[in-house]
């Protein structure tokens, strides 16, 4: 077998283990990214019950979000705004689920509440997404 051959069939293994490193990079990112939007979803609809039906007042976030820096060093993405954006995207999505939309996204059941009774008080708790929300989407 000549040098050039040799090179040939090695270029070939390169390429075959660059594809493999790649596509799995790929699914790892999809994943990360289905976990992180589930995450926020779930926040998303604690943050809107608790705000808008329960008794937090206007400063519950600004209290929550420093709190939250303060016991995880190191947190980003869970700012005062941050989270009001997640509140947004859990209520839009909610509203979808509500007008039965004529999309390809199908809410299901998605964040349904869990509740708990805890010395006699019902409490809302996050529940990440745990459904097919479209063909290229699932949790």
């Amino acid at each position: 077998m000549s040098k050039n051959e040799i090179n040939e069939k090695y270029d070939v293994a390169v390429e075959e283990i660059k594809t493999a490193i790649l596509q799995s990079q790929y699914t790892a990112s999809k994943a990360v990214n289905s976990t992180q939007l589930a995450l926020y979803y779930g926040i998303g609809q604690y943050i809107s019950v608790n705000s808008r039906d329960g008794f937090w007042g206007t400063g519950a976030l600004a209290y929550i979000s420093e709190k939250l820096k303060r016991q995880l060093p190191g947190l980003r993405g869970f700012s005062e705004t941050s989270m009001k954006k997640m509140r947004t995207f859990y209520e839009e999505w909610a509203v979808l689920d509500d007008s039965e939309s004529k999309s390809s996204v199908t809410t299901d059941d998605l964040g349904e509440k869990m509740l708990s009774e805890d010395n006699g008080e019902t409490q809302l708790q996050i529940r990440p997404l745990q459904r097919t929300i479209s063909n290229n989407f699932s949790v």
